[in-house]
């Protein structure tokens, strides 16, 4: 934007080019500047818990101590027995190798839908939290306290719709006639209702 060429900014060349309008790419260069400024800011604390956010997708490499897991509620001692036994693992550590080749397979997919312009495309890509949800769902419970870290992890950054339709179901499964419905009982309901088999 600086240079003026406007290389990455084809509308706004093809703009200029076609109006000889003048372009004062210097109000364009600080917008962005701050637009850059704004979300390095917002995004501080992700940054500097990049282990936290990592886990979620290669639990194995992960460095537990230098994860923020406090504001998750884990047992640090649990966390860490639960991953060493993962490690020793083949069948249970082969799902997040699995994971991280069908993400990789993901992004290529995005990126050639992207190139060709196929906006609509983009729409039939399976979502990556469902095939992260997918792997974490498939450990046994005796990696309560790794998968509840992973929830949390991911809950953060579910989407308002995900979070409607739970509460959509919820209304439905406790209604008035189902009110007596243990917190263990509608927690398994919503389960089975908001999950994709």
């Amino acid at each position: 934007m600086e240079s003026g060429k406007l290389h990455h900014f084809k509308n706004l060349k093809q703009y200029r080019d076609e109006t000889n309008a003048t372009i004062d790419t210097n109000y364009f260069s600080i917008a962005l500047k701050n637009m850059k400024d704004g979300f390095a800011e917002r995004f501080e604390q992700f940054k500097a818990n990049k282990s936290t956010l990592a886990f979620i997708v290669n639990p194995l490499n992960t460095n537990t101590k230098e994860m923020n897991i406090e504001p998750f509620g884990i047992d640090a001692g649990s966390l860490q027995m639960q991953l060493l036994d993962l490690k020793t693992k083949d069948l249970w550590n082969g799902k997040f190798t699995e994971l991280k080749g069908k993400l990789e397979e993901l992004e290529i997919q995005k990126c050639m839908h992207i190139e060709q312009h196929k906006w609509t495309a983009l729409k039939e890509i399976p979502r990556v939290e469902a095939l992260i949800f997918g792997a974490w769902n498939s450990l046994p419970e005796c990696y309560s306290e790794g998968k509840k870290l992973a929830y949390g992890v991911l809950t953060v950054f579910v989407s308002i719709y995900s979070c409607d339709q739970a509460f959509s179901c919820m209304n439905i499964i406790k209604s008035k006639v189902r009110s007596q419905l243990t917190n263990k009982n509608l927690e398994s309901c919503l389960k089975f209702k908001t999950a994709s088999y």
